[in-house]
């Protein structure tokens, strides 16, 4: 181990030790400079050089009381008599080893400095690091909460459009829930359903989550040979664009568009396109290529749901439905009278109900067959369908006999409706073995009263009424009596 090595590992107090002990040295040979010197007090002088660097290593009150001892030895120097030899060897070296020794301390004191400076520069690399990979942990989580939210609002949607059983209702969850997961800035969110088996033109757009639903028809983003839903449409698959202005494919484009940002995803039912759900924006970049990802999972739900509705509809109108007419069957027909007649009551409204049984239809069956016979059937049932409003009620009440059921309609209007039909009926030309044929009906006519209390009643004062015109001739309209006795 050379000098160096060991004077590092020295503490303060060896330190302490060392520099005094050149300060003996350089004091010993202080007491001889004078007498050598005709200047007295050079060696005075020149001793506070050594002290001085002692004062740097040891602060200022050890340079105070260096220098007060300095000043003592150097008042007995001068009353000593006799000069000693080698003095000045000996202060050179004292002055030597003291100046080694600070310049040594120093340097390593700026060593220490060095280091401490370079270990708080790694210090704040290293916070900066883990200050980094905590906001990029801190990003991480928030998109993972991002996306958790989105898809529980995804999963709560499956689970209402399970119980839903009505398209309008299935546009409403699907638009809200939308515009509530994705949120973006200037958001318009819009579902349009083409003409299909599920819906027809049903429009519906949301301008925010803060207003309500709200259906407009007719608005250019709600046209299917829009710009953008006429891509997705040709396409059939999801569109993301995140500046309209640059996107090639939408060059010609109106300039007029205030749509700077969309995503768009079509409504498919294998290769059918039942509609199409699109999210825009008036400012570009707000949305991202996983928003277009995730809209198609809320139009695949929406196509599932809205098939579900179509198959629910078909079986309730086939419990509900004539199959070969497809008119009201009478057990469904005899509910909505009912209901009809209770409020017609409650609210003081005109209600009439016709029957009508087509006239020898058995013998017209014997003759031409059951399949002319069916024919007949349908013809019939066609006239009283486009003869009457969409609001009224035609059932097949059994075998050859059908009823209408006229929603606020007086015995006057109800009178005109069944001489209409009757003339309909006998104006129709049914092919037959190659030969035209005709067939009419009777028809009974009654208006409700308050004498009616119950649906029954009402529709037997109706039948009695046909009864009448059969019994009059057929292909005639009878009208029940006002106050005539009923059941």
């Amino acid at each position: 181990m050379n000098l160096s090595q060991t004077i590092d590992k020295l503490n303060r107090s060896q330190c302490w030790v060392l520099v005094l002990g050149t300060l003996v040295l350089a004091t010993a040979a202080f007491f001889a400079i004078p007498h050598q010197n005709p200047q007295p007090y050079f060696g005075f002088w020149l001793f506070l050089i050594p002290l001085g660097f002692s004062a740097v290593l040891l602060g200022f009150n050890a340079t105070v009381g260096m220098t007060g001892l300095v000043f003592f030895l150097s008042c007995l120097n001068f009353l000593e008599p006799q000069p000693q030899a080698g003095p000045w060897f000996v202060f050179v070296v004292a002055l030597a080893l003291n100046f080694v020794l600070w310049s040594r301390w120093r340097l390593n004191g700026e060593l220490e400095v060095f280091r401490f400076q370079k270990d708080q520069e790694e210090l704040e690399i290293s916070l900066t690091d883990a200050r980094l990979a905590h906001e990029k942990v801190r990003a991480a989580y928030q998109a993972n909460l991002i996306k958790i939210q989105r898809y529980t609002a995804l999963n709560e949607l499956a689970r209402s459009l399970a119980m839903t059983f009505k398209v309008q209702d299935v546009v409403i969850l699907l638009i809200e829930t939308i515009s509530k997961t994705f949120m973006v800035p200037g958001g318009v969110y819009s579902l349009l359903l083409f003409d299909s088996s599920v819906g027809k033109a049903l429009h519906a757009v949301r301008y925010s989550v803060d207003t309500d639903m709200e259906v407009r028809l007719n608005r250019e983003r709600l046209n299917p040979e829009e710009g953008f839903n006429a891509w997705v449409i040709n396409q059939g698959k999801p569109l993301f664009v995140s500046d309209a202005v640059n996107d090639f494919r939408f060059q010609n484009f109106s300039k007029d568009n205030k749509v700077a940002s969309i995503v768009a995803a079509p409504l498919l039912a294998g290769t059918e396109v039942l509609g199409l759900i699109r999210m825009e924006s008036c400012f570009p970049g707000a949305f991202r290529q996983d928003d277009a990802r995730l809209l198609s999972n809320f139009c695949d739900l929406g196509t599932v749901a809205l098939e579900h509705v179509a198959l629910y509809r078909q079986t309730i109108e086939l419990a509900i439905t004539d199959g070969l007419t497809g008119l009201y069957v009478q057990r469904y027909y005899k509910e909505r009278v009912r209901d009809e007649v209770l409020r017609a009551l409650e609210h003081k409204l005109p209600l009439c109900l016709m029957m009508i049984d087509v006239d020898k239809f058995k013998s017209y069956n014997d003759t031409y067959g059951h399949l002319v016979g069916d024919k007949v059937l349908k013809v019939v049932a066609q006239v009283l369908k486009e003869t009457v409003r969409t609001v009224d009620l035609v059932a097949r009440y059994g075998g050859e006999e059908f009823s209408v059921l006229l929603l606020k309609t007086p015995w006057s209007g109800a009178k005109t409706v069944a001489e209409r039909i009757r003339q309909k009926v006998e104006e129709q030309a049914i092919i037959a073995n190659h030969q035209s044929t005709h067939v009419t009906v009777s028809i009974g006519v009654a208006e409700l009263d308050s004498s009616f209390t119950e649906a029954e009643t009402f529709i037997d004062a109706a039948d009695q009424a046909l009864y009448q015109a059969k019994d009059e001739g057929r292909n005639c309209v009878r009208l029940a009596k006002p106050g005539a006795p009923h059941g």
